[in-house]
């Protein structure tokens, strides 16, 4: 739930779903997810000498930070790396994304043609919580 009319970091779930089926993450789990759209700029200027801005859109990138309750990323990672010298092509995976809005509106976006990446394991120190952090890209993200 919001609070004074902005959203938090709890106002909002993930699924993130792969080429083997859904990423059994508890919501617990995942301590952080950040999200970036990829853009490219162009400044052209004519002989008329008016500047001219391009924006392109050229994906989305992000990542999950992750406290180790299982062992879905090792495996999910393990699998990955198995398949990639197996020779196998993984089809592209995708992440839904659902925001409740200060005012209780439900916000959906889908992200598609993701590639995830494992890129911290995490460090295993006595008492302390194992810290993951998983990566991706997708071509777009689109409300549902």
């Amino acid at each position: 739930m919001s609070t004074g009319g902005q959203s938090l970091g709890k106002d909002v779930s993930v699924v993130i779903v792969t080429a083997s089926g859904t990423l059994n993450i508890p919501a617990a789990a995942i301590t952080k997810f950040d999200s970036k759209p990829v853009t490219g700029d162009e400044k052209r200027i004519g002989l008329d000498g008016q500047v001219r801005n391009n924006v392109t859109h050229e994906g989305w990138n992000g990542s999950f930070e992750v406290d180790r309750f299982n062992s879905v990323l090792d495996d999910f990672w393990a699998a990955a790396e198995a398949a990639y010298y197996a020779g196998t092509a993984l089809p592209w995976g995708t992440i839904q994304e659902t925001i409740t809005n200060p005012d209780l509106s439900v916000s959906q976006y889908t992200y598609t043609q993701v590639v995830l990446k494992l890129t911290d394991i995490g460090s295993r120190e006595g008492n302390k919580t194992i810290k993951q952090k998983l990566d991706f890209v997708a071509s777009r993200r689109i409300a549902s």
